[in-house]
C-alpha cells in the first residue's frame, strides 16, 4: 500500500513539471480580413498558445521575408495598410525552442479602375479591321459592350482579354470594357471608343433658278447644289472653260451669280469628313454679247435753249425720265428743252430682251435776271403793247410781282408771273397812270423796284 501512494505521488509530480515546463506553441492566428480600399483597421489574435509572444512578424511578400515589429503582446493592431500584408506570432516557452503562431493576411485590394481604351477614329464607309487594346486598368476585363444607340444600350460582347478585334464597322458605334479588382470592389467601366462612320462623298448636281443664258452684266442668277453628302467646302469658277478655276468662299448650298459679263462655267466642292473630295459637273452660265449703246456727249446751255440728243444702239428705244423736256422719248435723236440740269438715260432692248443702257447730262444754266422791264404799256386791245412785258421773267417761275397805285394800294399780285397783265383790277380796267412795282425773282430773292404808266389812249 505505502508503496502504490509513492508511485501516485511520483506520476503526480511528473505531469506537474511537465505541464509547467511544456514545449512552446505558437498558437493560431486569427482577424485575416480582406479590403478594397487603403483605408482599414483592426487586429489580428492568437489563441491556444503555449510561451509567452517574444514578437510579432509581418511580411509584404507573401512570407518570404518577415521583419519582426517587438511587439509582445497576443494581439496585433493594423491601420491603412497600402499592400498585402501577412502577420504571425513568435511565441517561446521558458528554455525551449520558440515556435510561431499560424499566419493570418490583411489582403488589399486597390479600387478598380476601368482604364483606357486605344482605338476607334472616324472612318469613311467602313472601319477596315483593327484592335481596340485596354490600357491602364486596375482589374480584371469581366467583359466587353458595344452600343449603336449613342450609348443608351449596351450590347455584352463575351471577352475577358485586354484587347478586342474589330472588322468593317458600318454604323457608328461605341465599345468599353468592364473591369473589376476582384469580387471585394466595385466594377468600373472603361473609357469609351467610338467609331463614327461617315457615309462616301456624293457631290450632287447644280441647277440654276433662270435661265442658263443671261444679258450681259444686267444678270442675276441663283444656284443651287442637289443631292449633295458632305460638307461644301467651296464653289468654283471659271471663264475659260474650266483651264483655270477660282475659288469662291461659299459653304452653302446656293450661290448667287450677278454681274457676269462673259461666259463662267461654276460648280461646286463636296467632301464627307474622312472621305475623299469631290466636285460637281460644271454648270455653264452663257453670257450674250454686249450691245452697245451710246447717249451722246454731255452738253451745257442756257435756259430756254434745246439740243437735239444724239443717241445710238440697235433696238427698242426709251430715253428716261419720260416728263423730262424731250419731243419724244421713243427715237435715237429726240430735240430736249430742259429747264433743270438733267441726267438723260438711254435705254434700249435688243432681240434678245436684253437691256443696255447710257446717259447724257445736259446741263441748264439759269439766264440772269438783267432788269429789263417795260416802264409803259398800252392795254386798248389794238393788239400792240397790251400786255406789261418784263423780259426772260418766264425763266423764274418762282417769282412774284406786285404793283401799287400812288396810295400805296395793291391793284395786282401775282406769283409766276407770265407777261399777261393788262392793266386790270378786278376785271375792270384800272385808270390811266403812274403806278409802282416790285419784283422779286426766284430762290436767289433778288427785288426789283420802279414805276410804270398805263397809257390806254395812246
Amino acid at each position: 500500500m505505502f508503496l502504490y501512494k509513492k508511485i501516485v505521488l511520483f506520476i503526480f509530480f511528473f505531469i506537474l513539471a511537465a505541464k509547467v515546463s511544456a514545449q512552446s506553441v505558437g498558437g493560431i492566428a486569427s482577424g485575416a480580413n480582406t479590403y478594397c480600399d487603403t483605408f482599414n483597421s483592426g487586429f489580428i489574435s492568437i489563441t491556444g498558445y503555449v510561451g509567452n509572444v517574444t514578437t510579432w512578424q509581418y511580411s509584404t511578400n507573401g512570407g518570404t521575408t518577415w521583419t519582426n515589429n517587438s511587439n509582445t503582446f497576443s494581439s496585433q493592431s493594423y491601420f491603412n495598410l497600402k499592400q498585402t500584408t501577412c502577420y504571425r506570432a513568435v511565441v517561446k516557452n521558458g528554455s525551449f525552442p520558440s515556435d510561431t503562431s499560424t499566419i493570418a493576411c490583411i489582403t488589399i485590394y486597390l479600387p478598380t479602375v476601368g482604364g483606357t481604351i486605344i482605338g476607334g477614329g472616324s472612318f469613311c464607309g467602313s472601319s477596315g479591321t483593327g484592335t481596340l487594346n485596354l490600357t491602364g486598368n486596375t482589374g480584371n476585363v469581366l467583359k466587353w459592350q458595344s452600343s449603336t444607340t449613342a450609348g443608351s444600350s449596351w450590347l455584352d460582347i463575351t471577352n475577358t482579354t485586354t484587347s478586342l478585334a474589330y472588322s468593317n464597322i458600318t454604323q457608328n458605334t461605341l465599345y468599353r470594357a468592364i473591369v473589376q479588382n476582384s469580387s471585394f470592389c466595385l466594377q468600373d467601366t472603361s473609357s469609351i471608343a467610338s467609331f463614327t462612320i461617315n457615309p462616301q462623298t456624293v457631290s450632287g448636281s447644280l441647277s440654276s433658278a433662270t435661265s442658263n443664258t443671261v444679258c450681259y452684266f444686267t444678270n442675276t442668277n441663283t444656284l443651287t447644289l442637289n443631292g449633295s453628302v458632305g460638307n461644301i467646302l467651296n464653289w468654283l469658277s471659271s471663264t475659260n472653260n474650266g483651264v483655270n478655276w477660282n475659288n469662291i468662299s461659299n459653304t452653302t448650298n446656293t450661290l448667287v451669280a450677278s454681274g457676269l459679263t462673259q461666259t463662267t462655267l461654276f460648280k461646286a466642292v463636296v467632301q464627307s469628313p474622312t472621305c475623299s473630295i469631290d466636285s460637281t459637273a460644271s454648270l455653264k452660265i452663257t453670257v450674250l454679247p454686249q450691245n452697245t449703246v451710246n447717249a451722246g456727249t454731255d452738253t451745257t446751255i442756257s435756259i430756254g435753249q434745246s439740243v437735239t440728243l444724239n443717241g445710238s444702239g440697235t433696238g427698242t428705244v426709251l430715253w428716261l425720265p419720260l416728263s423730262s423736256g424731250l419731243t419724244n422719248n421713243g427715237i435715237l435723236n429726240p430735240i430736249a428743252t430742259p429747264t433743270i440740269t438733267t441726267n438723260y438715260i438711254l435705254t434700249i432692248t435688243d432681240g434678245n430682251s436684253c437691256v443696255s443702257s447710257d446717259s447724257v447730262l445736259i446741263t441748264v444754266l439759269p439766264i440772269v435776271f438783267d432788269g429789263k422791264i417795260t416802264n409803259v404799256f398800252t392795254p386798248n386791245g389794238d393788239g400792240i403793247n397790251d400786255s406789261w412785258y418784263i423780259e426772260n421773267i418766264q425763266f423764274y417761275p418762282d417769282n412774284e410781282v406786285s404793283v401799287y397805285n400812288i396810295y400805296g394800294n395793291t391793284v395786282f399780285n401775282q406769283k409766276g408771273y407770265k407777261n399777261d397783265w393788262q392793266g386790270t383790277y378786278n376785271n375792270v380796267s384800272l385808270p390811266d397812270g403812274t403806278y409802282f412795282y416790285v419784283i422779286k425773282i426766284g430762290e436767289s430773292g433778288n427785288v426789283f423796284k420802279g414805276s410804270l404808266d398805263i397809257l390806254r389812249n395812246k
